[in-house]
């Protein structure tokens, strides 16, 4: 199993593990056990049968707790050599590094391929997206309109409601919302859906239920929707990111051209550094 950051991983199935599932998690994220683990340490430690740290290490994807602890032993090297973080930034650098390993493991190739015709040849594209969300959806606009593409953004409930009622065939209508439960987003998608819009949903909330033309799945940890400890956009804009660089390599010269030319329209707004004798910008 390949895992950069196993501590993120036990903190994003804690909600999910039973009461002494998470007490061997507290063990692990809380405490420092010995060099050499024992597993017969640890149950009698923690009052846990074996068959309870099998379930626990299968919960995190392993096969067994000796590869769950074989994992374990690098990562707590890695972290030892991170001795420059505290206790809150090392969390923060593997929650990051955590979406980066799961992200991958989200994405659906053909999904993805899909979007990105919807994305070339429908006439106008809407996006939705309210709170957190709705900053990725104007990152989103800006980026792909500095390719030429007739992009236009909806932040506020109001105009996406509106919006989606009189969408026409031809247009295409992006939603987003990591948590997958946005009730406006979800609504103003689905009913631009109905009015024969082209769909694409992107979300961290795996369902079957979603009637969109493609959903594009965004990795995620527990409450991340939140923005608690690191921004629900990253995941997202790594979606956008993907879109961006397919949808350019696609076309390049067209729209590296429409980009350029976005870049030479704004060098109005560039500050130029003063110059030193020495050459330097201070």
């Amino acid at each position: 199993m390949v895992n950069s950051s196993l501590f993120a991983q036990i903190r994003s199935k804690y909600a999910t593990m039973t009461s002494v599932e998470r007490i061997i998690a507290d063990y692990f994220l809380n405490t420092t056990p010995p060099e050499e683990i024992n597993p017969a340490e640890i149950t009698a430690s923690l009052f846990v049968s074996k068959a309870s740290l099998s379930r626990f290490a299968q919960k995190l994807g392993f096969d067994g707790f000796r590869e769950f602890i074989y994992q374990y032993k690098i990562d707590s090297a890695e972290r030892s050599q991170s001795d420059t973080l505290n206790s809150s930034d090392r969390k923060v650098y593997e929650d990051y590094a955590f979406i980066l390993t799961e992200a991958p493991k989200n994405i659906d190739n053909r999904a993805l391929e899909k979007a990105i015709s919807l994305i070339r040849n429908s006439k106008r594209i809407m996006i939705y997206g309210d709170g957190l969300s709705g900053y990725a959806a104007g990152e989103f606009m800006i980026r792909f309109k500095r390719l030429g593409l007739p992009v236009e953004v909806y932040t506020n409930d109001f105009m996406m409601l509106t919006n989606s009622a009189i969408v026409e065939p031809g247009t295409l209508v992006i939603g987003i919302s990591l948590s997958g439960t946005t009730k406006n987003t979800l609504l103003g998608l689905k009913n631009a859906h109905n009015n024969g819009a082209k769909t694409i949903f992107i979300t961290s909330r795996h369902s079957k239920n979603y009637k969109f033309d493609v959903v594009l799945y965004a990795a995620s940890l527990p409450q991340m929707n939140t923005g608690m400890f690191i921004s629900p956009q990253f995941p997202i804009l790594l979606i956008i990111d993907l879109l961006f660089t397919r949808l350019v390599d696609m076309d390049s010269e067209t729209y590296i051209t429409n980009y350029q030319d976005t870049l030479e329209a704004l060098k109005h707004n560039q500050t130029k550094l003063p110059s030193y004798p020495n050459g330097r910008h201070q």
